[in-house]
This record gives structure tokens, sequence and C-alpha cells, in this order.
């Protein structure tokens, strides 16, 4: 689960762990031991990594599986952005956001592809995605952008991947975490 240490991810994290699911999340800044997910006195690992670049979002990948010998389920979650006039947002800005909420989660997707097509029963990526995808965005036009990208790139490798690897994208609405207040 990509960004699984807090809001959404940390659910979904907690969610798998109580259905007795082994869990790798990821993210930039590595939590206190105590801070991890868990549930019934078992923890998610932890591997730090910034999904933005490839070859550390292929790291994760490749960590989850040598350690667990498979890799099952990709979360794609990580992503958001803070609200920028899209007249005012700098081109660094809509750069960073597009990479993490459309480039990471692609980035991700290949690497766990190459794993779930060599495994007997393939494996299933879930995408995150979010109404600003799909209707206007004001205040944050990029991410909506990206993920509206998002949707689409999901649909194309679900064609481009199946039957073995099964991608989907999840549009849940709002979702009560410490970040909805915003």
């Amino acid at each position: 689960v990509t960004g699984g240490t807090r809001g959404v991810g940390r659910g979904i994290s907690e969610s798998f762990l109580a259905a007795g699911a082994e869990v790798v999340i990821c993210g930039r800044s590595e939590p206190a031991a105590a801070d991890l997910p868990a549930h019934g006195g078992r923890r998610a690992v932890f591997v730090q990594a910034d999904v933005r670049d490839a070859e550390q979002a292929g790291a994760v990948i490749e960590q989850t599986s040598g350690r667990f010998g498979r890799l099952d389920v990709l979360v794609n979650n990580a992503g958001g952005s803070p609200a920028v006039p899209a007249a005012e947002a700098s081109a660094r800005f809509i750069s960073q956001v597009i990479a993490l909420n459309l480039v990471a989660p692609f980035y991700c997707a290949q690497a766990a592809n190459r794993v779930m097509q060599e495994q007997g029963e393939g494996g299933s990526i879930v995408n995150i995605g979010s109404v600003s995808g799909l209707r206007p965005s004001p205040g944050t036009a990029a991410y909506g952008a990206a993920k509206a990208g998002l949707i689409n790139l999901t649909r194309s490798l679900a064609v481009e991947w199946a039957p073995k690897v099964r991608v989907n994208c999840v549009v849940a609405g709002m979702v009560a975490t410490e970040a909805a207040d915003d």
C-alpha cells in the first residue's frame, strides 16, 4: 500500500492486516514503529521510498516480493495536493502533483505487473482515484487532471495486462480522515 501510513492508506492497510494479509507500506518518511498500521499484534512492514522515482518504486515491489515470495495486491494510494489556484501554480508544483498522482502509480504498476505476470494466480492492482478526476476541480486543477489520467491509465492497463493481472480504480468520494477537514 503506497502512502499506507495515514488516511485512506492506513485504513486500507489495517483492513488487510485484519483479514490476515502480510502488508508492506511505503512512504518518504519512516514513522515510529508504534505508529505503523497494526491489527491483532501484527504490524505492517515499512519500506522508505519516494514512488515518484521509478527505481525506488521498483525497489518497493522487489523487496515485497523478495520478502514474501509473491505479490498478490498493489494498492496505489499515495497522492494528494494542497489547493493552489491554477493561474498561480508553478511549473515545479504542477510537475510534482502529476508525478505523485499519475506517474508514481504507473511506475508501481509496471513493477507489480512484472512480478504478477510470472505468478500462477496473477494479481490485482487497485488505484485510488478521486472525484476530482471526474468533475471540475477548481483550486486543484493539476490534481484533478492527474486523477483523470489515473482513471484512463487504469482502463488501459486493465485491458493490456488481463487476464492475469486485474487493474481497477476506486473512487470513493470524501472519506473521513485527518486531512478531510481541509
